[in-house]
């Protein structure tokens, strides 16, 4: 039930926002879901799965978005992860006018069952984003903020069968953010 301390950021530049996250069981990413403030925040949007150092790993565009609060997309295929593992979730908003809340991943979180969204250190900042014409591996880094970005994940070792799970680790399930 956590919504982000900004609900619209005024920033009409087009970017790639993520967040650092891993599973400590190895499991599948089904997909890839993330909080719209607005019908600002407007435009095709694509979810994307990446390796910790830049590597594609899926992406899938959204369709049927509400004019605000949680969307999901799911993947054609889902991407088998390893525990322990550092992966980024990401979406592109083409229009901006994001979604944010600041100094979010000073500690990490956890969802108490299987995924955690990393703290944020020196070498390894959390809440990305990258200002780009099209989807690009985010890697630019403010501060510690949360866009608001969660993967779809399933895990194959005595986990849920499906978990939604946001940047800060709440088990969202059912779409009520």
């Amino acid at each position: 039930t956590q919504t982000p301390d900004q609900i619209t950021v005024a920033d009409n530049n087009a970017t790639e926002l993520g967040v650092k996250f891993q599973a400590n069981i190895t499991g599948n990413i089904k997909g890839i879901r993330f909080y719209k403030g607005s019908s600002a925040n407007g435009g095709t949007h694509t979810g994307s799965l990446w390796t910790q150092s830049g590597t594609l790993l899926a992406s899938a565009t959204f369709t049927g978005e509400t004019a605000s609060g949680w969307q999901q997309v799911l993947f054609s295929t889902p991407v088998s992860i390893t525990a322990n593992t550092t992966y980024v979730a990401s979406y592109y908003a083409p229009q901006g006018n994001y979604s944010r809340s600041n100094d979010y991943f000073e500690t990490s979180y956890s969802n108490g069952n299987s995924l955690t969204g990393l703290a944020w250190t020196v070498s390894e900042p959390n809440g990305v984003y990258e200002y780009s014409a099209g989807g690009v591996f985010p890697n630019d880094n403010f501060g510690e903020p949360n866009y608001w970005v969660d993967v779809v994940f399933a895990g194959n070792v005595n986990a849920p069968s499906s978990t939604t799970c946001t940047a800060n680790g709440v088990v969202l399930g059912g779409g009520t953010g």
